[in-house]
Parts: structure tokens; sequence; C-alpha cells
């Protein structure tokens, strides 16, 4: 499908720049015209291999979490104000940062001036919105509870910012000590230890093993560079490629969940994710089965979403949310027992909201938990690698002063 520059004019005359997307000139401009606009230059913006590549990937993304908590937070504003949907999203559009949302805010309020329903016309936007924002806003236009909808998916959003947030902090630190160790190794091994070995070697001073291992290996990856890189090319081109299909990411997944403090954290951030989504799921009025689909194409993680697949086929057929959970290992206890307790009572929505704010209790505590842990473990690695890098430096030098002293 290509895409279109073009230049138009709205009802009230006033100018509009913008894309529009067809399989060719004419179907753009039709596309154009029915939503009233009078379109006065349009032309194909050429796009090369690389920028289809990169934009079709950043296009699968949808709009980070921050956005949308804000996104949603001024939408219900607005409503409860009285301010019209057309004119809340005109002036979201308009103060908006995010280039694909305006864009999908300015297709949308054409859609809605043109007689189609908020539901539709977001649901054209899936690579923007995410799926539990569809379907939400599609609950709350049904029951006239736009405003309450936005308000919990404002607060939804919000937690889910804090969360990656918190994630992304605690693995900040030993990724930047990481990165400027191996810097620290790559400068002594390739620059300086070379140097002074070079000037040992005048004085008459072997290098000892230790050394002499590290110099074999800086220069068998100096004189067959070519055959290093075209190794690591080609591991990650069959690694990469492997990880694109169904099973390569399955695998993935499953070792992701299965690392000893990262796994767990991973987990709770997911069920609490879960349990948030099918508490404003059910309690809007959607069906169990309906919010389980959901839930199955939200979570990214295969291992999680096969199960919660798995549940749903289940409940299709008649049994509760509880017994198919309770089959899968991955799940733990305590969640199949507030589910059934949940089911028990009949309020399962609330339930679900209380083992969603316990998971993010939890996820906060153990983030603090794993920072704690990994700094020294981290310092303690790389005390073990400079060191070796160290000691092969420095034993020459002892060596050359034992020598000059006797």
């Amino acid at each position: 499908m290509a895409k279109f520059a073009y230049k138009a004019r709205d009802s009230q005359g006033k100018l509009i720049r913008g894309f529009v997307e067809g399989n060719s000139r004419d179907e753009a401009l039709a596309s154009l015209r029915n939503k009233g606009l009078h379109v006065t230059q349009i032309q194909a913006t050429p796009q090369s291999g690389l920028s289809r590549i990169i934009g079709h990937s950043v296009s699968r993304q949808p709009v980070k979490s921050k956005i949308l908590a804000v996104l949603a937070r001024q939408l219900a504003i607005q409503l409860e104000a009285g301010v019209s949907l057309i004119a809340s999203l005109q002036l979201l559009e308009e103060q908006s940062q995010d280039k694909r949302l305006a864009k999908a805010l300015y297709a949308i309020r054409l859609d809605i001036a043109s007689g189609s329903s908020f539901t539709s016309a977001i649901g054209k936007h899936k690579s923007v919105f995410p799926h539990e924002f569809i379907h939400l806003v599609e609950t709350g236009e049904l029951a006239g509870e736009l405003p309450t909808v936005f308000d919990q998916l404002a607060e939804y959003y919000q937690r889910m910012d804090e969360l990656q947030k918190k994630v992304s902090e605690a693995l900040m630190y030993p990724t930047i000590i990481g990165a400027v160790a191996f810097v620290m190794i790559f400068v002594l091994i390739y620059f300086i230890l070379p140097m002074l070995i070079a000037n040992f070697t005048v004085l008459g001073v072997q290098p000892p093993q230790i050394t002499q291992m590290v110099l074999n290996f800086r220069h068998f990856t100096v004189q067959y560079w070519y055959l290093v890189m075209a190794v690591l090319v080609t591991v990650s081109a069959f690694g990469y490629g492997y990880l694109q299909t169904e099973h390569g990411q399955y695998i993935k997944d499953k070792v992701t969940l299965g690392l000893p403090v990262l796994g767990n954290l991973r987990k709770m951030v997911i069920f609490s994710r879960f349990c948030r989504v099918m508490s404003m799921l059910l309690s809007s009025g959607i069906s169990m089965v309906k919010a389980l689909g959901i839930v199955e194409r939200l979570i990214r993680n295969r291992v999680i979403s096969q199960a919660f697949r798995d549940a749903r086929f289940a409940v299709e057929k008649g049994h509760g949310l509880t017994e198919p959970l309770k089959h899968h290992p991955i799940f733990p206890t305590m969640l199949v027992q507030m589910v059934a307790v949940g089911e028990e009572t009949g309020n399962l929505e609330r339930t679900l909201m209380h083992l969603s704010n316990y998971y993010d209790n939890e996820v906060n505590y153990a983030v603090s938990s794993f920072t704690k842990v990994l700094e020294p473990l981290v310092m303690l690695i790389l005390a073990v690698v400079v060191t070796f890098i160290v000691v092969s430096v420095y034993l020459p030098m002892m060596q050359m002063i034992s020598n000059i002293r006797f």
C-alpha cells in the first residue's frame, strides 16, 4: 500500500496537510473526498527499503503507556466538562508531540465527523492503540460512560508506566557499568598491553603464561578479524532468524521466565497487568471469553499467552476460570486461590483489582531487592575480569623488576 502526501481544505475552508494510504492515487483521493475534504494537491511519497522496514517495525508498537495515560486523562476531563468528542480530539491532536498519535487522532476525528462511531474509527488504528484501549472504548460508548472508561484507562496506563520505569531503572545500573568495563578491557588488551609487552621484550623479559594467553587472544582477533566478524554475523543472523519463528520466540519467553530473579519479576509484571486489565474489562460488562481473548493478545510472553488461550477454550466449554488456571504450573497458587474466591463470591472484578495492587507492591519490593543484590554482584564480576587483565599486565613488570634486582 502506497503513502500519499496531500493538501486539502475542510468544510470551514481550513487548510489541512497530511498523509493518506491507498493502493493507488485514485483510491487515496476518493478516501479523502469521502471524509468531506476538498483536495488541492496529492502526490506519492517515495520510501526506501530500509525506511519501509524501520517504519513497519515501529508502527507495530503501540504508543507508550505514559502518552496513553495523558491522552485518556485529558479525554476524561474534557468529556466530563461537556466538551464534544470531536472538539476534544482536535485539541489533543494539536497538543500531541507524538506524530503517530496526532495522525491517528486526526483520522479518527474525520471519521467521526463523517458519521462513524468512535469505536469503529479508533478500531482502524490498532497499531497505535492497544487491544484493551479499543475494547474499553467500545464498552464505554455503548454504555454512554466514556468519561468513566477513560478514567480507568488513565489509571491503568499510569501504573503500567510506573512499573516499566522501575524495571528500566533496575537494569540501567548494570548496563552502564558493563559498558564502561567493556571499554576499559578493550583499551587494556588492544592498546596498553601491546605497548608494555614491547618494552618488556626489549629488556629481555619473557611474558608469563597468563599474559601470553591474553596476547594470543589479541593476536588471533587482530589477525583473523574477518573470520571473527563472519562468525559473529553468522551466529547473530541465525539467532535472530530463529527468534523470529514461533518456536524460537516461545523458547526465548520460556527461558526468560526461568531466570532466577528476572524471571519472577517478569511474571509479577505480567500477572499485575492481567489482573488489572481483566478487572477493567469484566467491570465494564465484557464477557469472560472476550476478556480472556483480549488478554491473550495483550500478553507478549508466549508461554503465558498460550496458558490464557487454554483457559479461554475451557471457559468457552462452560468451565470457570479457576479450573484451567489450576492446571497450568505457570500460575502461582495465590493467584488461583484468589480467582476461586472471586468466582465463588461473584465479585471477581474487585478481587482481581486487589491482586493487581498486590503484584504492583511486590514488583516495587522485588525491583528494590534486585538492585541491592545486583550492584555487589556486578562489581564482583567486574573485579574478577579486571583483576585478570591487570595481573596479566603487572606480572611482566614484576618479573622485570626481579631481573634488574638480581
